[in-house]
């Protein structure tokens, strides 16, 4: 999560480096399978809205000390970078051909999609075991939402 304007003091102007730390919306396997998409945006709402300027002190002492070990292993994070910007810069070469990670192994990136500021790329990286279940439930999912599948285009691409 952004912590940019969440900490006291404030990160000073000029800095950019990263400014974030993990933010997390918990729940049982069983809650997120009853639950519609409002209960999830719900817990990812929560979760942001709890981070407080004590527990950004709290986490930026834990990584601080060399003794504690962190482990994501069992992380998804979801990240916003279709509207970083970062697609339209010119480091003096033209403009870039794609912006974001070659792979990932715990995050879900919502990528631009470089020419067509209307559309996002979702990055989610799955274990080969996985990724022809995953293409079946999310192909059916856009066939038994229609409404969703013409508002996200007719392309949904399994690479």
């Amino acid at each position: 999560m952004n912590i940019r304007n969440r900490i006291t003091p404030e990160i000073p102007k000029g800095y950019y480096a990263n400014g974030f730390v993990l933010a997390c919306a918990k729940t049982n396997v069983q809650e997120l399978v009853d639950g519609n998409l409002h209960y999830v945006v719900k817990l990812v709402q929560d979760a942001k809205s709890s981070l407080t300027d004590d527990s950004v002190s709290g986490i930026l002492s834990l990584l601080e000390d060399k003794n504690v070990s962190t482990d994501l292993a069992t992380s998804l994070v979801i990240s916003q970078w279709s509207k970083l910007g970062l697609e339209s810069l010119d480091f003096g070469e033209g403009m870039p051909l794609h912006m974001g990670p070659v792979s990932s192994d715990i995050y879900c990136l919502f990528l631009p999609i470089i020419g067509d500021s209307n559309a996002i790329r979702v990055l989610v990286s799955l274990s080969k075991s996985v990724v022809s279940k995953f293409e079946y439930y999310m192909n059916t999912f856009l066939e038994t939402n229609n409404v969703l599948a013409t508002k996200i285009g007719e392309k949904c691409e399994f690479v």
